[in-house]
């Protein structure tokens, strides 16, 4: 069993990723994040390289959103990843987002 976890940083894509998830019959939770760079910036730690990173990150959406899917078929798991890059072309566009996946050792309640 595996965890998919998907950084969203395009959010407009979000529909069409979670509607790709669900026909792979797989279920997914969206959460509403921050990165670290600008959560410390709102909190007016403008110090060092944070100062700099403040043009970039306002230019750029600061907030996205955190998929997170648990999958119990690797072939599934493969496939959810592949149809996730080419939606977002994640490999070759920078500030897209990013993903990755952790094993689950143990599982309770809900349906995986």
């Amino acid at each position: 069993m595996y965890a998919l976890f998907l950084i969203l940083n395009q959010t407009e894509k979000l529909d069409t990723i979670l509607e790709t998830l669900y026909n792979l019959e797989v279920g997914a939770t969206t959460i509403d994040s921050i990165g670290m760079g600008k959560t410390l910036l709102e909190h007016n730690i403008n110090e060092g390289i944070l100062s700099s990173l403040s043009t970039i990150l306002n230019e750029n959406k600061p907030y996205n959103k955190t998929i997170i899917s648990v999958i119990n078929n690797e072939n599934v798991l493969n496939e959810a990843i592949d149809r996730i890059s080419n939606i977002l072309d994640i490999d070759n566009k920078k500030g897209i987002g990013f993903l990755f996946v952790l094993p689950v050792l143990r599982f309770r309640g809900g349906h995986a």
